[in-house]
Order: structure tokens, then sequence, then C-alpha cells
């Protein structure tokens, strides 16, 4: 989850088969370790957790059967991705799908995911006309 139109795309994906599935929700936003500190305090984390809040609520709001948790991670993504997927029936991930072709090209996290995630990975598109 970054608040991204693919990544909100993801998650009402996950809301709906959670809600399919009787099973509980993970958003989760991996937030890099920067190389060079910038944004890296209290205010970055209070704004990242305020906008996954906005992203996941409108869904939370549809779909009141589905506890959704949220959560915030430093780290790699695939790392944090791949752990987090350790206890999950599946990780749900957005496709940006940039440049002209989107065909089966996949983004590195989706790839590392692919390799490293001990469930399935479902990749999501971006949703058309956005």
């Amino acid at each position: 989850m970054d608040g991204s139109d693919s990544s909100r795309s993801a998650v009402a994906y996950a809301v709906e088969e959670a809600s399919l599935r009787g099973a509980r929700l993970r958003a989760s936003w991996v937030w890099p370790r920067p190389v060079v500190a910038r944004d890296d305090g209290g205010a970055g984390l209070s704004r990242r957790r305020r906008l996954l809040a906005e992203s996941v609520a409108e869904w939370a709001e549809r779909y009141l059967d589905v506890l959704v948790a949220q959560e915030v991670l430093r780290g790699h993504p695939v790392e944090q991705l791949a752990m987090t997927a350790q206890e999950s029936l599946a990780v749900v991930v957005g496709r940006r799908g940039r440049g002209g072709y989107s065909g089966l090209r996949l983004g590195s996290t989706v790839h590392g995911l692919l390799h490293h995630a001990g469930c399935p990975v479902i990749t999501v598109p971006r949703a058309s006309g956005r």
C-alpha cells in the first residue's frame, strides 16, 4: 500500500476476496529506509499512517465483515512483505503498468515476492480509466 491508484485497486480486490473467504486483511505500507535521512521522523510516519488509513477507509466501510489491520513497516519492500506473507493466505500487490506496454511485465517488488513469498502472490493492475 502506498496510496497510488494501483495500490488502491489492490486494496479493493483484497477486501472483496477477504469478505468472500471470511478472512482478515492486513494492509501494509512498506517504507524503505533512505540512503540519506529525509522525512524519516515521526512526521513522515504519521503522514504514511494517515494515507494508509485514507486508502483503506472506503473499503473497510463497505465490507464491515472484514477486520482490517493497518501497519507501516520499515525496510525493503520484498523482505517485509515476504515476512508478512508467511502468515497469509495470499499477498495482494498492485501493478503500476508503467510504459506503453503493460502486458506481463512485473515490477521488482512483485518479481521478488514470486521468489520469496510463502503463499500465492496476486497482482492487480491499476483500474482502467485512471
